[in-house]
Formats: C-alpha cells, structure tokens, sequence
C-alpha cells in the first residue's frame, strides 16, 4: 500500500507546477540557506522533496513566502509569523503586533553599536549571522544595515578613536563579504569594481595622510565616513548577487581615468563624496564619457551630482540579471560556431 501512495504523490508532483530551491531564491529574493533554516526552525514552507531529497517547491509554497515577506515587512518577527499565516482573521491583531515588533530592529542597531565600539568580534558576527539567516537580504539591508549605519557616521565623527572603529568594522564586513562570496560555492555572475571619489576637502586630506602628518580624529569628514560605510553595505549585497568586487579604494578623477581599457570588469561603481564643485564634476563627466567599461554613479551623495544625471546606477539586481544572460547568450553563440567549425572541418577531412 505504500509502495502505491508513494507512486500517486510522485504522479500528483510530476503533474505539478515544482520549482527547485535556488529557482524560487531568485523568484522571491530569499535566499536558500534562509529557507531550510525558516523549515527547520520554524515549521515554515514545507516543501515537496524527490527521491533523493532535493526540495521542489509548489506555487502555494511560493505564494507562502510572499505572505511571510509581507509580514516581515511589517516588522514582525519570523519566529511570530506562523501563527499569521493560518488565520486572516489575525490580520487586526498580527498589525498591532507589527508595531510592538518594530523595536526588534532597533534593538538588533543599539547591540550592533556595542559590538563596535567595544570591538566585540563574536558579538558583532552573532548579530549579523542571526539576521542575514533569518530575514531577506533586503529587508535586512533596509531595516538594519542602511539603518545602522545612517547613524553611525554622527556617532563615529567626533571620536578620538573613529578611525580606528572604522578601520575594525571595514576589516570584520570584509573578511565576512569574502566569506559569503566563496560560501556559495557557484561561479559569479558578474564582475565590478568599487572606486570612491573624493571631493576637494577629501583629496587634500588623502595628500596630507600619505605625507604622515599629525591629523587628529576631527579630520575625517562626515561625507567620507559615510561613503565607506555605504561602500561595506554594497559590497555585502554584490555578494548576496554572485558578483566578484575588485575595491579599488579612493582614486581622484585623474586616476580614474587611468583605468580606462586596462581593468576587465563588467562595469565600475563610483561612490562620490559630497560637495563637488562645477569645475570637478565637468572634469569627472568628461573622464566617463570617455570610459570603455560602463560607469555609474552610487551612493548617498550621487543624486547631488545632477549634471550627471545619465551615469546614476540603474537596480543592482535587474543589472546583474541582465549582464549574466548577456553572457550566457554570449557563451552558447560561442559553442554553437565552435560546433559548425568542428563539423566544417569534419567535412572537409571526408572531402579529402
């Protein structure tokens, strides 16, 4: 009797629409290891398995993890979200529980300054593993990471020790973006280099570091802190996007120019600081106009650059898609006249 149920539910599966794990990652933007952890430990999206254990999943799982997007969007807690789900009558309920959750991300920024400014790398990687197993990256992205570090610039700017803090934190995310990279074990889909602009104020302090002269902590501009903050959230999210980062650090105009037809990317992120005077950001509009390697613009302070207007960068992860089946075109193209050759050559051999 067994042996027959399991060939029906096999035939009900075979006649259904079923996805693969790291397909429904991509339709729904959470990723697979958030999946088995929100089924493991929450009873959450249960999905269909083969033979040989591999997830499928159905268009109700599907529509299941929208739902519980849309909660956690809300502010709820995953660990609140099942009993959501089974009852709409809940909905009055689940929005006042929205509110009372809507400390969770707060509370998970005033654990993240502590970390920092404490230098506690356990505590630091604890939060940032919890979170980024649990929620969406997005989400995660908005709620916390852009929130947190919103802030921190303010926070970080008058201390003896931001440089420091600053230097700390860059070291941990970076170790940690490496990580997330290689974790996944798939090739990447797309290669990018990272350049940050300073303004004027930015390049004069850059001229007097590398001179070595006494510069006490007020020297690091509120704009640059923010950059380089930004810059670690970018990077955390090309690696959640498959893509290879080649962080060039801070280059002038001048130097940015310098890497026209020489670095192999499939594009370059530029990160300007604020307070661009005209005559510099002609300058810059000239060098990227001249670019071979396509250019944008990003960060807090691009959208003042209004002059520029046509190099701001467009959605990372539509971009991403769309140069990953360029290549993919490109490769079965490439296949296809590598075929014709071998069989114009076969033929010209039975000619002989």
């Amino acid at each position: 009797m067994k042996k027959h149920d399991s060939k029906v539910e096999a035939e009900n599966l075979e006649s259904r629409e079923l996805l693969p794990i790291g397909e429904v990652s991509l339709l729904t933007g959470v990723n697979a290891v958030t999946l088995r952890a929100w089924q493991r430990r929450f009873g959450l999206v249960i999905p269909a398995r083969t033979p040989k254990g591999h997830r499928l999943y159905t268009p109700e799982n599907i529509q299941q993890i929208h739902e519980i997007n849309a909660w956690l969007a809300k502010g709820v807690a995953i660990s609140k979200v099942k009993p959501l789900l089974m009852s709409s009558a809940l909905a009055t309920e689940a929005d006042s529980t929205a509110l009372q959750e809507g400390d969770l991300w707060q509370e998970q920024i005033t654990a993240l300054n502590s970390a920092l400014f404490e230098l506690e790398q356990q505590k630091l990687h604890q939060i940032l593993d919890e979170a980024l197993g649990l929620y969406p990256f997005q989400l995660v992205k908005q709620k916390l990471l852009q929130a947190w570090m919103a802030h921190l610039p303010a926070l970080l700017e008058p201390r003896l020790d931001a440089e420091l803090l600053l230097v700390w934190l860059e070291s941990e995310l970076t170790s940690r973006i490496g990580g997330r990279a290689s974790f996944a074990g798939q090739a990447s889909l797309a290669q990018i280099g990272i350049v940050c602009l300073p303004s004027v104020q930015g390049q004069k302090m850059a001229e007097q570091l590398s001179g070595h002269s006494n510069m006490t902590h007020s020297s690091i501009s509120n704009s640059s802190i923010t950059n380089r903050l930004y810059s670690l959230v970018l990077r955390l999210e090309l690696a959640e996007l498959r893509v290879s980062v080649i962080n060039l650090g801070v280059l002038d105009t001048t130097s940015l120019g310098l890497i026209n037809n020489r670095l192999k990317v499939d594009a370059l992120l530029l990160l300007p600081e604020a307070n661009h005077p005209p005559s510099k950001i002609f300058e810059l509009q000239s060098v990227l106009e001249q670019m071979a390697q396509s250019s944008y613009l990003i960060g807090p302070f691009a959208p003042t650059l209004t002059a520029l207007s046509a190099f701001m960068a467009p959605d990372l992860a539509e971009w991403v898609s769309q140069v990953s089946a360029a290549k993919e075109q490109q490769k079965k193209q490439l296949r296809k006249q590598k075929n014709e050759a071998e069989v114009q050559q076969g033929e010209q051999a039975d000619e002989r």
